[in-house]
């Protein structure tokens, strides 16, 4: 009785001094903010897929709320000095594909430096004025020191960026106390053009091969960007392929990346299939899941699988014959540039 009646007053004592909000703390001097500029620097530019996360929707579990956006992220490091920051990134989204449409207000420079009062990186973006001129602007390196941000005076709140671990994370916040209302890690203030309460929640998870997004903004209450059930999005980075196919209509060579790219393809009598390269986390009897790649052949995506051959993740080539196609597909060296004349 005497121990139980010790635990209880310490339990009791615990449950008093806890303090009123949860989560870490961070207290990151200027070596750790220095690295996490070094890893975005290093880790961000490339293209990224969300092919991958909307693949396992279709064929392992769908989420009530339906599938994740079909969005592929460009990212380009940029020479741009008249942005400022001690980077400066171009981003934009298309749908469906790396040489898809852009998705409209989907075009962003991004500044990046260290603010070691604050003890973050911030990492703010903006669309450019005059987008439509800055299209794929991350393949056009003679327009570069002629972009610039739209209205920086009127971005309301920081994108700050800490360690977690070996990852980087980001989560938007409010300039001042009065836009973090909801809470350090969202943004709130009065649009004056809706004459409502604007409120901004989002968080980015970056690793050297994953982007994990989450983004909510509401308008008076009426959520207009993000997912309903509030999930994350994963981005998976890309690594070009050029594919060699051989079928009933002859030889040809098509260009594209790992994370779905789809080849249409005809028998050896004649029955239209389609061929799909594909690298992400398969399942695995040891890991449970595991990255391989694989090139499958069905009627057509996302019906039943007619064959496949599986590689490793990191494989520089990866080929596959059946029904008289025959496929290879090689590793390159860079993406070829998009023709949107096309």
């Amino acid at each position: 009785m005497k121990k139980h009646g010790i635990a209880a007053a310490l339990l009791g004592s615990v449950l008093i001094s806890a303090p009123a909000a949860a989560g870490p703390e961070y207290d990151q001097g200027i070596d750790d903010l220095k690295w996490v500029l070094a890893r975005m620097v290093e880790w961000l530019p490339g293209e990224w897929s969300a092919f991958p996360h909307v693949h396992h929707n279709r064929t392992v579990r769908m989420p009530e709320v339906g599938e994740h956006e079909d969005w592929h992220r460009s990212i380009t490091l940029i020479n741009a000095p008249q942005v400022g920051g001690d980077a400066v990134f171009y981003a934009q989204i298309t749908v469906g594909g790396r040489d898809g449409p852009v998705l409209g207000r989907s075009q962003n420079l991004y500044k990046i430096w260290v603010d070691d009062d604050r003890g973050v990186v911030v990492f703010n973006g903006q669309g450019p004025k005059d987008p439509d001129r800055f299209v794929d602007l991350g393949e056009r390196p003679e327009l570069w020191g002629e972009v610039e941000m739209r209205d920086e005076a009127g971005i309301r709140c920081d994108f700050i960026w800490r360690r977690t671990g070996d990852q980087v994370f980001g989560v938007l916040e409010g300039k001042t106390p009065e836009r973090q209302k909801y809470g350090p890690g969202t943004c709130t203030y009065i649009s004056e053009a809706a004459d409502a309460e604007f409120f901004a929640d989002a968080e980015w998870v970056l690793s050297p091969e994953s982007l994990w997004l989450y983004d909510i903004n509401t308008m008076g209450g009426f959520q207009f960007i993000g997912r309903e059930d509030r999930t994350h999005t994963r981005y998976l980075r890309a690594r070009p392929y050029s594919c060699v196919i051989e079928d009933a209509d002859g030889k040809r060579e098509l260009q594209g990346h790992d994370r779905g790219l789809r080849l249409p393809a005809v028998t050896g009598i004649g029955e239209r299939v389609e061929l799909m390269l594909l690298r992400t986390e398969y399942p695995d009897e040891r890991e449970g899941r595991a990255d391989a790649l694989r090139l499958k052949m069905m009627q057509a995506y996302p019906g039943p699988v007619m064959a496949f051959t599986q590689a490793n993740g990191a494989a520089p080539s990866i080929a596959l014959e059946h029904l008289g196609v025959t496929a290879v597909c090689t590793l390159q060296d860079a993406f070829v540039p998009i023709n949107r004349d096309q």
